[in-house]
């Protein structure tokens, strides 16, 4: 049993502290780039988590996650397309490069989200712990999220059938038959 005027002030703590972070909220999400639907794999989820966490402004979080989804996305590439894995995930996406399943910029978005990796999952000494440093870097690790998201879950819509969509290569997306797609639908919250 909980104490009714314990719970009510924990309520009116939490609910005010929304309120005030509500404006710095919606300043984050504006600035976010969100591919609207990507596809049902395992780290889909995750993924999504990302832009939430930033948005929330929760920094650390939202750098550590993004560098493992790039962990995650490109073991899944590598994976689908028979290229040798590595432990290393930032040999793994030159490798990804090499064989023409990523081009330039999803590579240089990837090393990118990847830089500084161990400081963000190991806290070592050297990690960043200036605020707007921090805020910063995690608003470019989403953008760049999106960046390869937008090239390896690329998708176009149809004239021929309005909330139909194409996708680029629809063998990356699970699929339940044909011209089925298993999708992760998003929204920003």
């Amino acid at each position: 049993m909980h104490d009714e005027n314990g719970f009510r002030q924990h309520a009116n703590e939490m609910r005010a502290h929304f309120e005030a972070e509500l404006p710095h909220r919606v300043t984050r999400a504006s600035r976010v780039k969100l591919q609207h639907f990507i596809p049902a794999h395992w780290f889909a989820m995750a993924a999504s988590e990302c832009a939430g966490m930033y948005i929330a402004g929760f920094f650390y979080g939202a750098i550590s996650l993004a560098q493992a989804y790039v962990g995650a996305l490109s073991q899944y590439l590598a994976e689908h397309h028979h290229v040798p894995v590595r432990k290393d995930t930032v040999e793994r996406c030159r490798r990804l490069h090499r064989n023409s399943v990523i081009s330039d910029a999803a590579m240089d978005a990837a090393l990118t989200i990847l830089d500084g990796r161990n400081d963000f999952h190991h806290l070592n000494r050297g990690i960043e712990q200036d605020f707007q440093r921090l805020e910063a870097r995690a608003e470019q690790c989403i953008n760049l999220i999106h960046t390869l998201e937008s090239e390896v879950f690329a998708y176009s819509s149809t004239n021929d059938a309005p909330g139909q969509v194409v996708l680029a290569k629809p063998d990356y997306w699970p699929s339940d038959g044909p011209g089925l797609a298993q999708v992760h639908l998003r929204q920003l919250w």
